[in-house]
């Protein structure tokens, strides 16, 4: 099985477990998610469900000998319907969807994020483990959310691009 494979795998599970197990609960440090001004982007307080995960360029996963562009595969039906909710206090919520994976935590410490608008910078925190994420937001509405982020192992960097649409 090829190492990038191995090292996305993990990586996009527990993004997933940890964006969607998140109870709404507040946090007691205000990450300050909007700038002064007040500020909110078209994203915060909508939720959302994995629409696509691809891998540019694309790389054999899971050693047919065709490379693979589109990580979704990959993940079972019960972590494709988890939701995320960007609140706009800077905690992330959500929820693990109606079908249930047997690994799917009880509990989670709420994740946070901020965003910088005029960057287009959004720094995810996953509560459990304090991992962080840094997304590009390549477009953002009420409806959908394109964010990207790049990967690198052994020298190579990888575009992951996930597009979120609302539920």
């Amino acid at each position: 099985m090829n190492r990038l494979f191995t090292f996305l795998l993990p990586i996009l599970v527990g993004l997933l477990a940890s964006l969607s197990a998140c109870k709404k609960e507040q946090q007691d440090v205000d990450p300050n998610p909007n700038p002064p001004g007040g500020f909110v982007a078209s994203f915060v307080g909508v939720r959302w469900q994995m629409a696509s995960f691809e891998l540019d360029p694309p790389q054999d996963l899971d050693g047919d000998g065709k490379p693979d562009s589109n990580l979704l595969q990959f993940l079972r039906p019960c972590d494709l319907d988890n939701t995320v909710v960007f609140e706009r206090n800077g905690t992330m919520s959500g929820d693990n969807g109606k079908l249930k994976c047997d690994d799917d935590p009880a509990t989670s410490k709420p994740g946070s994020w901020t965003y910088d608008n005029t960057t287009k910078k959004m720094k995810i925190v996953d509560g459990d483990d304090g991992t962080v994420s840094d997304w590009i937001v390549d477009e953002a509405s009420a409806r959908y959310l394109k964010v990207r982020t790049t990967i690198t192992e052994d020298g190579r960097s990888y575009s992951a691009v996930i597009t979120w649409k609302a539920v």
